[in-house]
């Protein structure tokens, strides 16, 4: 179950959902999929979305699964939109099919996060349009 809304403080930075490059992320984010551009020809999944030139690429749903790479955990004194939240941690994930995305680790206690750790995406929906993959702890793990 995803986690609840809450509250933004006025000054919470949000993506550019509507930036054309990464418009298509965003709205599968926003549905609850983590899809990612694959290059047609290569078969290579890329991450940050890159321009489309005559369908050099195509989104494509990925696992969600991956391992944290590195990790920061964020603690006082910090900006005004995220004073609430923290210690919160930050993580470098690598998904198992090998792109690299950053996200916040949910459902977690902050001492127990560590470098390794099994992961899968989880969706924060932070308003009606900005859905942003976070990550939680793998089951079993």
């Amino acid at each position: 179950m995803p986690p609840a809304r809450r509250e933004l403080h006025p000054d919470h930075p949000l993506p550019d959902v509507d930036e054309p490059i990464g418009a298509p992320f965003w709205e599968f984010c926003r549905r609850h999929e983590l899809r990612l551009q694959r290059g047609r020809a290569s078969g290579k999944l890329v991450f940050p979305p890159r321009p489309h030139y005559a369908g050099e690429f195509e989104w494509v749903k990925v696992s969600g699964r991956g391992r944290v790479l590195t990790f920061v955990v964020t603690r006082p004194p910090f900006l005004p939109a995220f004073a609430h939240q923290v210690p919160f941690v930050i993580a470098v994930v690598e998904l198992e099919e090998g792109p690299r995305l950053v996200g916040n680790i949910l459902e977690c206690a902050v001492e127990s996060v560590r470098s390794g750790m099994p992961v899968e995406v989880v969706f924060e929906d932070l308003t009606e349009r900005v859905t942003l993959p976070q990550w939680r702890p793998r089951a079993g793990s």
